[in-house]
């Protein structure tokens, strides 16, 4: 009986699991510094190089979120965020990856908040055709 609820429910219940067609990516920092490491920025670059492909005629109508992190415990914290944000920037703008509409902030997270709050975040949302929308 348990399964056949369990079933009903996932058949009825399915848009709840509505597709998300932004493509996300987490730049991480040692504490107390807004430098991208060697291997961060190789990770970054695969994903961009990614992107670019995937994404290929994609050039204006897109947006991208690009937010600064620190953790309260870091020292100037609010700095560091917006030191982070815009060392993030500047690799993705070196990297081409800067298109559309380009949306910043900067954030400091309290204790407990994130295992790790040390970091940039970059959400890419390309317009249609996405994994969402076939464009038709």
């Amino acid at each position: 009986m348990l399964k056949f609820i369990l079933g009903i429910s996932l058949l009825t219940s399915n848009p709840v699991f509505a597709c998300i067609a932004s493509e996300n990516f987490d730049i991480y920092f040692s504490r107390d510094s807004s430098h991208i490491s060697n291997s961060e920025i190789v990770r970054i670059a695969k994903w961009v190089a990614d992107q670019k492909i995937n994404y290929a005629n994609h050039l204006t109508k897109e947006t991208t979120l690009i937010s600064g992190h620190a953790e309260e415990s870091e020292p100037e914290a609010p700095a560091l965020a917006q030191s982070r944000l815009q060392t993030a920037y500047a690799l993705l703008e070196e990297l081409g990856f800067l298109r559309g509409t380009i949306k910043k902030s900067a954030r400091v997270y309290s204790h407990g908040d994130v295992d790790n709050g040390r970091r940039v975040e970059i959400s890419f949302l390309p317009d249609c055709p996405n994994k969402c929308c076939d464009g038709k």
